[in-house]
C-alpha cells in the first residue's frame, strides 16, 4: 500500500455526522470515516481502535483523514494535536 498522501481527500456525508474519506482505505475494503461529532467537537478518527481517552484529536478535518491515511498504511506513530 502506497503512502504517498493525496493533495486533496474527497468527503462524502456520513449518516451518523461524520464524513466519508474516499481516498481511504482500510484493508478489509472498508473507506475512512472522520467526525467531530462529539461533545468537545474535536475531529478525531472514527474506526481508531484505542480507548476514547487516547485517541488523538485533529484541529480540522483534513488533518483527521491525513492521519487516518497514514493509519491505514501501515504507519504506526499517528498523534494529533488537541484544540
Amino acid at each position: 500500500m502506497s503512502t504517498t498522501i493525496p493533495i486533496r481527500f474527497t468527503y462524502t456525508p456520513w449518516r451518523h455526522g461524520g464524513w466519508y474519506v474516499s481516498e481511504v482505505r482500510y484493508a478489509s475494503g472498508a473507506c475512512g470515516c472522520v467526525s467531530r461529532n462529539y461533545p468537545d467537537r474535536k475531529w478525531r478518527i472514527v474506526c481508531d481502535s484505542r480507548p476514547f481517552e487516547e485517541r488523538p484529536t485533529f484541529k480540522s478535518r483534513n488533518e483527521a483523514a491525513r492521519a487516518e491515511f497514514l493509519l491505514t498504511a501501515g504507519v504506526t506513530a499517528i498523534t494529533g494535536r488537541s484544540q
